[in-house]
């Protein structure tokens, strides 16, 4: 049997072994063998991974595309083009305009995808509050096992109703997701520095202590109701210190931070305004650290884009009035660079918690099955780097939006070939897939 892609000479990188030379086989959409000095002479493509990396192709578990609603910021097949180009072969769709609360809503969101598609997806189902937590249990059962709850503005969910849909979690295996603030400091805060127009009032009006606070209270709320929780976007010392205790209190609870939150501080609020502007807020140096610290160690499990790019206009009107500013940045394509080039090589990740954080904790925790790993068996999402290949970011090239806050930074890690489930998808750092090549994975539990 003609074996559909052979990968020779690359340096395979395994959770708990390192980087092993190897040689890699796909058959049929999955891989089938590695080892050394497979034959190559009866696959139908050979790609020679000499001086290269080989590494499953990053996952993000948060990401907004605006498809269908607002399409003039973005859509399925302009943010698939972004995450292959970065490596993201995988990505849970969030929805942003439009609540997926009911089998119309989520096969409306699956059509979509399937129609123009580039990268393999899953679907989130929210925002779940008052009105909807009861389609929890046949949404799980439609492969759709995260639910989207907020403890702010604007999808605030009472407390009552973030226990009682915490309890439907629980009863079918899925997983509530939070976006935690505390809606009462918000309020307060964002109300005391209303009439200031500077850029970072828009920041402080979101103090670490609010996302804390939230944090601890859906914690012990799953600590009631054994339901398996997760947090959204975090983006504070305080907030990895308060899953550490939660953690410690035996609650089923992890995590996502950000690219942005790695890699910001307030102090580039000055010179990047409202391109930086979204929810939670940006906080101190030492955030940053403490976020890079909880990657490394296990206590934050995964780094996800929370990619919601608005257009340049509903940006630039920040300038005048922060408050105004859409809140959300475009991320699909510079996740995977910045984490290898800020992660990886900068010594902050180990070649194991890269993988880990990536790639194969979303898989694992969101059931994602045959996917993040590179074993045989599981499906071929692939991704080849040459470790010595730089380039700049450039939103204008990435993005439909066209722009991205981390424009002009010289990152490494942009795959010189992505495979996704077995076909080639980009070579040469160039797109050569066609819209609706991705396919919806169901969540499986």
């Amino acid at each position: 049997m003609t074996i559909d892609l052979i990968i020779k000479n690359g340096m395979i990188a395994m959770e708990g072994e390192g980087m092993v030379n190897a040689d890699l086989a796909i058959e049929g959409g999955r891989i089938t063998a590695m080892g050394a000095n497979l034959n190559g002479k009866s696959a139908e493509k050979v790609i020679d991974a000499t001086g290269m990396q080989v590494l499953p192709g990053a996952i993000d578990p948060h990401s907004h595309t605006n498809d269908p609603g607002y399409l003039n910021r973005e859509d399925f097949a302009h943010a698939g083009r972004a995450a292959l180009l970065g490596g993201v072969t995988t990505y849970i769709e969030m929805p942003l305009v439009k609540d997926i609360d009911d089998e119309t809503s989520l096969k409306e969101r699956i059509n979509d995808g399937n129609k123009s598609a580039l990268t393999d997806f899953s679907v989130y189902a929210g925002f779940i509050r008052e009105k909807n937590y009861g389609a929890v249990k046949g949404l799980s059962k439609m492969g759709a096992m995260a639910f989207k709850i907020f403890t702010c503005r604007p999808f605030q969910a009472s407390d009552d109703t973030i226990y009682k849909i915490e309890e439907e979690t629980a009863a079918t295996n899925s997983i509530a997701t939070f976006h935690a603030e505390d809606e009462t400091i918000i309020n307060l805060m964002t109300n005391r520095l209303a009439s200031r127009r500077d850029q970072i009032a828009v920041h402080e009006a979101r103090p670490p202590e609010g996302e804390a606070s939230a944090i601890h209270r859906v914690g012990i709320y799953s600590r009631l109701t054994h339901s398996p929780i997760h947090i959204a976007h975090l983006s504070s010392e305080m907030g990895a210190q308060t899953i550490r205790e939660l953690k410690r209190l035996k609650v089923d609870i992890t995590s996502e931070t950000c690219p942005h939150y790695l890699i910001f501080t307030r102090k580039d609020v000055e010179k990047l305004g409202p391109y930086i502007k979204m929810s939670p807020s940006l906080k101190s140096s030492n955030d940053v650290d403490a976020l890079w610290a909880a990657l490394d160690d296990g206590t934050v499990e995964m780094v996800a884009t929370d990619h919601a790019p608005g257009t340049r206009a509903e940006k630039e009107i920040g300038w005048e009035d922060p408050w105004k500013a859409w809140g959300g940045v475009p991320g699909l394509a510079t996740m995977f660079p910045l984490l290898y080039t800020y992660g990886f090589i900068k010594g902050r990740l180990s070649l194991n918690s890269l993988l880990k954080v990536s790639s194969s904790n979303a898989a694992s925790r969101f059931g994602l099955r045959g996917k993040g790993k590179l074993t045989v068996g599981n499906s071929a999402d692939v991704i080849i780097i040459d470790p010595k290949y730089e380039r700049k970011v450039e939103g204008a090239d990435l993005y439909k939006a066209g722009y991205s806050p981390f424009d002009g930074m010289m990152l490494k890690g942009w795959p010189k070939y992505v495979i996704r489930r077995g076909e080639l998808v980009v070579e040469d750092w160039e797109l050569i897939a066609k819209p609706g090549s991705g396919r919806y994975i169901k969540m499986e539990r």
